[in-house]
């Protein structure tokens, strides 16, 4: 009986660390709700858009952002186009009062054009708050300014992040599921703690922060040899604790338009938030490792209680034993623990991707989290060789 109860007391604190722990995460933003923020003064937003070249239907899209239900705000386009490109833009909205339009020069090198974008566009920038966001999103609604400013009426939040939702219609193959509920993972990971106050990661397509704050850590000064980390090295260098909030209401979300490019700029975000991690606090990476694994161990857990039921069975059979039912009864009871335990956390996960707008799973969640940690490592090790691409001294 010894062992049995030593099967079922492990079974016990696997489930106690997963449910706890590492499930944590899932449970608190499947049932985050924003705070209210009463009746203060709304701050001015610079809404800080980056437009890529390939941009064909720009007037749809200002016509998007200039409809949104805010009193007071501004949108800055940054093109990475010519100077004659941006000379037509110009022309062709002139005559819009708090639109304002400026360009990358084409010939800059050896830095993150993002970054260059968004540092000419806050410069511009009149508003007291800045969000920053791409023509390669549009909001789904017309409150997701007001959403995303409310928080700001709270002198203490100085960083807001909010969720940009992949269209996850657009991934194809026989990943496109496993593809859906990393990607809410990921996101997941870094929401609890924007949640809690503390944000160290967010979503540079979706994301506010008070505009001095900016100029206080001298722009992305610490990570100017880095192609990324404008969303993630520069939130977690000017976070505080207590300064930060998560807004998760689906009118605040923005949608991707990655439309056929989907799987590819799927591999390419992961690749980023793979090489920039490194950069970040240990703890929430730690704590999604903690359900990966626990996963595991419950495995292994089932797999030496079927063993040890089969050895008592047979001893009975055979007649070596005649007081081993109670152990039997044991490893009964810890194979529910642990079904009741696999049970819950597809419960929780199916929350959460409704919270999130992604596919609701059920059989494959155990498969894919049992997945998921031996997934990230062959991807690391696949795009190890090419680290080198994200620093700026590399491109050309």
């Amino acid at each position: 009986m010894s062992v049995s109860l030593i099967i079922f007391i492990s079974v016990l604190v696997i489930m106690a660390c997963g449910i706890l722990g590492g499930m944590r995460p899932w449970r608190r933003v499947a049932a985050y709700e924003s705070k209210p923020t009463g009746q203060q003064a709304l701050p001015k937003i610079s809404i800080v858009a980056y437009v890529l070249r390939d941009e064909d239907d720009l007037t749809s899209y200002v016509d998007t952002l200039l409809s949104q239900d805010y009193p007071d705000f501004e949108v800055i386009l940054v093109c990475d186009a010519s100077a004659e490109t941006t000379a037509v833009l110009s022309e062709k909205f002139e005559n819009i009062e708090n639109l304002k339009l400026t360009f990358i020069p084409p010939g800059s090198h050896n830095l993150s054009r993002r970054k260059l974008a968004q540092t000419l566009g806050i410069k511009r920038a009149t508003g007291e708050v800045v969000l920053t966001t791409s023509t390669s999103v549009i909001p789904a609604s017309d409150k997701w300014l007001r959403s995303m400013a409310e928080p700001f009426a709270d002198h203490d939040i100085n960083i807001v992040c909010g969720y940009v939702h992949p269209e996850f219609r657009d991934f194809t193959g026989g990943a496109k599921w496993y593809r859906q509920m990393d990607g809410v993972l990921t996101s997941t990971q870094w929401m609890l703690d924007a949640a809690e106050g503390y944000p160290y990661r967010g979503d540079g397509f979706n994301l506010a922060f008070r505009r001095h704050l900016f100029f206080d850590a001298k722009g992305y000064a610490s990570s100017l040899s880095l192609m990324d980390g404008d969303d993630d090295v520069f939130i977690n260098e000017i976070s505080s604790p207590g300064a930060g909030t998560l807004v998760l209401n689906p009118e605040a979300f923005v949608n991707t338009r990655w439309e056929n490019e989907a799987n590819r700029l799927y591999i390419e975000l992961k690749d980023r938030y793979c090489f920039t991690r490194k950069y970040l606090p240990k703890a929430p990476f730690l704590r999604a490792s903690l359900l990966a694994w626990t996963n595991w161990l419950m495995l292994l857990a089932v797999a030496a209680i079927i063993i040890s039921a089969v050895i008592l069975i047979r001893a009975l059979d055979n007649g070596w034993y005649s007081d081993d039912i109670p152990s039997i009864i044991i490893l009964g009871a810890a194979l529910l623990v642990a079904l009741e335990f696999w049970l819950f956390e597809i419960l929780t996960y199916r929350k959460l991707a409704a919270r999130l707008g992604a596919v609701r799973l059920f059989w494959a969640v155990v498969p894919f989290m049992l997945w998921r940690p031996l997934g990230n490592f062959l991807f690391y090790i696949n795009h190890y060789p090419t680290r080198k691409r994200h620093y700026t001294w590399v491109r050309n």
